[in-house]
């Protein structure tokens, strides 16, 4: 488990640690293979209690307690577990569990149990003989025991839910990073500039690799913001004209003589304004490329033009009555059905046979969410911010997962741009800071659990306003897990069904 330091800053973990703390007097614990992080990192547990510090602040004690934590630590096996400490104090321990694996435990221990099945209530004689044993120089060993905290039955069940929040956050982080690892070989946009390895992204590639030789026409399809002008620069970055002039225009909303003169170029006094003459788009791309965007909103007589220039390579500017020739590969790209126009009489067919030689059809980002996390961590790459962080919560990739994406890729692009403001100086990107958007996709349109217990635990709302979000939390990722399956959730939260039915209907999640 790498950087375990990072799972102390997380913000789940905080908020648990200051509920636990201020609720119960009890101290959260992280416990990775190498023992507790603070061992692990050459300090020292700051304890529960008197009776812990007391025993961790002499070498016999401390080593008895990493012992017992490097024991827990080892024993791989899932599920929640509730055992005595070397002094006979209560713990509980929560597995996190990624994969198939166990990585790590959340733990509360150094408290007395009234009802936890696996550890009888502590002896007080017995702790207070220990405790001398440990440490010679106590006057009244009896009185840091009368001070342990006690968690009777009913609030053991909201400690363990405190503890399943945090490992379910550890969870989510260690998962997500591993995502990130496995994914990073394939965020840099590889041999087309692009990135995606997506099924169909790969069927993209594989029509570029076989058309980018040729000089044939291709017609790029797809949404507003999938990506068809890179597609294009693709195929003239990989094709015979590469080094020769790449040349796009959009068509869209361009009067038909603005468009003409744009294309095809003026002489001079051509019309108003036409102080000196200009070469137009077919004669700069002469020897390259040249990608019309839009190609749809052409005009019936522009069409014309179009398809004359395409037909035997001369065009003639506008005013001039000496017809040029340019040497050009003509890719071009709409996100309107064009087969569809030609039927209603609204786009030539003998342009749309012209156009239509080699077909590309680009994918919505909804239907390629598999490429998520290689183009957000491109885009995270890209923009070079020391200010904004480069982590998505498990939470708010949720939200980019379930969104549809009608802007598709610049969307995402313009989305992370945003977090450059909303989320600068966070440890990570959550929820709170996606547009409204993508906070309704994801389903925390409101407060969620955890901006309730991060209010609590900054003095800004109520301690049972915490708990209460935080078993909300619960609840909602153990349904969206089990897939509504109560009977499973109760079990594995260790609850009736019926309790785990009022508990639903407490929080409205029927």
């Amino acid at each position: 488990m790498s950087d375990l330091d990072r799972l102390e800053r997380l913000r789940g973990v905080q908020v648990a640690r200051s509920i636990l703390e201020k609720a119960f007097s009890l101290q959260l614990t992280i416990v990775g293979p190498e023992g507790p992080l603070a061992h692990a990192r050459g300090g020292v547990m700051s304890g529960s209690s008197e009776v812990c510090r007391t025993a961790l602040f002499t070498r016999e004690g401390f080593q008895r307690c990493d012992a017992f934590y490097r024991a827990l630590a080892a024993d791989g096996a899932a599920g929640e577990r509730a055992r005595p400490c070397h002094l006979g104090l209560a713990s509980i321990a929560v597995p996190v569990e990624v994969g198939d694996g166990v990585v790590a435990h959340v733990v509360a221990s150094g408290f007395v149990a009234t009802a936890l099945q696996g550890c009888a209530p502590a002896d007080p004689a017995t702790l207070a003989t220990a405790l001398r044993e440990l440490d010679p120089s106590l006057v009244d060993p009896s009185q840091p025991v009368r001070k342990l905290p006690v968690v009777r039955g009913d609030r053991e069940q909201v400690v363990r839910s405190i503890l399943r929040t945090a490992a379910e956050e550890i969870a989510e982080h260690v998962d997500d990073e591993r995502r990130r690892l496995r994914a990073r070989a394939g965020t840099s946009p590889g041999a087309w500039g692009i990135v995606g390895t997506s099924p169909r992204m790969r069927e993209v590639f594989e029509l570029l690799r076989r058309v980018a030789s040729s000089d044939a026409a291709v017609l790029i399809t797809g949404e507003s913001g999938t990506g068809k002008e890179l597609v294009a620069r693709a195929l003239h970055d990989h094709g015979p004209r590469t080094g020769k002039p790449f040349v796009a225009q959009s068509c869209g909303a361009v009067p038909d003589d603005v468009l003409e003169s744009t294309l095809f170029g003026h002489v001079r006094g051509a019309f108003s304004g036409a102080v000196r003459s200009g070469e137009g788009l077919f004669g700069a791309a002469h020897g390259g490329t040249l990608f019309l965007d839009e190609v749809a909103e052409m005009s019936p007589a522009m069409q014309v033009k179009l398809l004359r220039v395409l037909s035997d390579g001369s065009y003639l500017p506008v005013g001039d009555t000496r017809p040029r020739t340019s040497d050009v590969r003509v890719i071009t790209a709409t996100h309107r059905d064009l087969a569809a126009m030609v039927q209603r009489g609204e786009f030539r067919q003998d342009l749309y046979y012209r156009l239509h030689v080699i077909p590309i059809a680009l994918p919505p980002l909804r239907d390629r969410t598999g490429d998520l996390p290689l183009l957000v961590e491109h885009f995270l790459r890209d923009a070079d911010s020391e200010i904004m962080p480069t982590r998505v919560s498990a939470s708010a990739w949720r939200c980019l997962e379930r969104y549809q994406w009608p802007g598709n890729v610049r969307e995402l692009r313009a989305e992370i741009d945003r977090w450059a403001v909303t989320a600068a100086g966070e440890p990570e990107i959550g929820p709170e800071h996606l547009s409204p958007a993508l906070r309704d996709a994801g389903g925390y349109a409101g407060q969620s659990g955890g901006e309730a217990a991060a209010a609590a635990a900054s003095g800004q709302g109520s301690l049972q306003a915490a708990v209460d979000g935080l078993e909300r939390a619960i609840l909602v990722r153990g349904l969206e897990r089990t897939g509504g399956n109560r009977t499973r959730l109760a079990r594995e939260l260790q609850i009736s069904r019926t309790t785990l039915n009022e508990r639903i209907k407490k929080f409205g999640l029927e």
